[in-house]
């Protein structure tokens, strides 16, 4: 009677342990994808935010224009 071993052959755990590093590249890729896609998205909402303030500038400018006073005068 052959007794079985309950631990896998080496060649087994050393084809999980590459599997598993691939799996952890791809992962980290993706990871460094996203902060970078991140990063440009917050570049554009600051440019964006910007612009906002920048046009509500203008406009309270040409709102006062319009009524001829300025809007703090109270």
């Amino acid at each position: 009677m052959r007794i079985r071993s309950c631990s896998a052959p080496p060649w087994e755990s050393e084809e999980v342990a590459a599997q598993h590093d691939r799996e952890f590249g791809v992962i980290k890729s993706d990871l460094t994808a996203v902060r970078l896609q991140v990063g440009n998205l917050h570049q554009k909402v600051e440019a964006l935010s910007n612009k906002i303030d920048q046009n509500q500038a203008q406009i309270i400018e040409l709102l006062t224009r319009l009524v001829g006073q300025r809007p703090d005068a109270d």
